[in-house]
């Protein structure tokens, strides 16, 4: 029995055991996909336990952009005949070796429903920080003349709504910016640094990805009459994955209290639908009360949560 660095070998059993463990669905084509799109500057080390030519238990610890700074996210899952006999334990002391080695804290997302789990990680260190939870809504039967107040609410104001095809260069760095600086004014983000242009750009697939396009027309714009620009809501999709994420919805500080976050979102869902998509996702802090009150009156239904837990002090 021994620990060792992840080859690419190991995706099918990293997948199996992803999937037994998350109950998420992930195949080995899209795990591999995952570290080749994986940028290079940022950390990411993979290890597997190795037993009796079977892998027993995976472990991953590398950079997430929405923990905070000096922290790196770890993920451990045991393949379930394996665990008690110290598979998890193993790997733990090879990710806070590693941890230690960069000089970084740690953290870590348990599903809400996991008790195990979170005992596990409690017994550990692990301190809860925020409860995070996504949302699906149901297009198939989304009716959007229910909701068609609210978009004639925003067009009486003069408010108009674009997307980014065929924008030039210099729009789209404006676009960038103006999300960067959204980002920072999330629950989520507020307090860390602001986001590096081209993790930004990285984040919106705005240069596509190996196996999915690049959706610039999935990045909307409400906009004010004088040309200012108000909001927007962009999304992303995945090959691997039957649904449309709505990364982000966001309203500048100025303009809040107007009603535009549901109108935005209604320009995201008549996308997702014309796309021919049954389901869009998206995730969102326990405490973000008005985005939750939004994604409630569209019909998004909430699913189960994960908790972020903290390590600062690794020992």
């Amino acid at each position: 029995m021994a620990i060792r660095a992840f080859r690419p070998a190991d995706a099918e059993a990293w997948a199996a055991i992803q999937n037994a463990g998350l109950g998420q669905p992930m195949t080995a084509e899209a795990l591999l996909a995952d570290e080749a799109r994986r940028n290079p500057a940022h950390f990411s080390r993979r290890w597997v336990f190795e037993g009796t030519g079977e892998v027993l238990g995976v472990a991953h610890l590398y950079f997430f952009p929405f923990d905070p700074p000096g922290f790196l996210h770890v993920t451990l899952q045991v393949q379930p005949s394996a665990r008690g006999k110290g598979v998890g334990s193993a790997l733990w002391a090879t990710v806070l070796e590693e941890a230690q080695q960069q000089g970084a804290a740690l953290a870590a997302s348990v599903d809400d429903t996991d008790a195990e789990s979170l005992r596990w990680a409690t017994r550990r260190g692990f301190v809860q920080h925020a409860h995070r939870f996504a949302s699906e809504l149901d297009l198939t039967v989304f009716d959007a003349a229910v909701h068609a107040p609210a978009l004639a609410n925003a067009l009486a104001q003069g408010v108009t709504f674009t997307d980014l095809a065929g924008a030039d260069a210099a729009t789209v760095d404006r676009y960038l910016n103006f999300f960067a600086d959204r980002l920072t004014e999330t629950p989520d983000l507020a307090g860390h640094p602001r986001w590096p242009l081209a993790q930004v750009r990285e984040m919106l697939r705005l240069d596509g990805t190996p196996d999915f396009p690049a959706r610039p027309d999935w990045l909307i714009l409400a906009i004010a009459p004088d040309g200012e620009w108000l909001g927007t809501s962009a999304m992303i999709g995945f090959a691997s994955r039957p649904f449309l994420y709505n990364e982000l919805t966001a309203v500048i500080p100025a303009a809040r209290g107007r009603g535009l976050a549901l109108p935005l979102k209604l320009q995201a869902i008549a996308r997702a639908r014309e796309e021919g998509y049954a389901l869009m996702r998206t995730n969102n802090l326990s405490t973000n009360a008005p985005m939750l009150r939004v994604n409630r009156q569209l019909g998004f239904a909430p699913q189960p949560g994960r908790f972020e837990l903290h390590l600062g002090e690794l020992n």
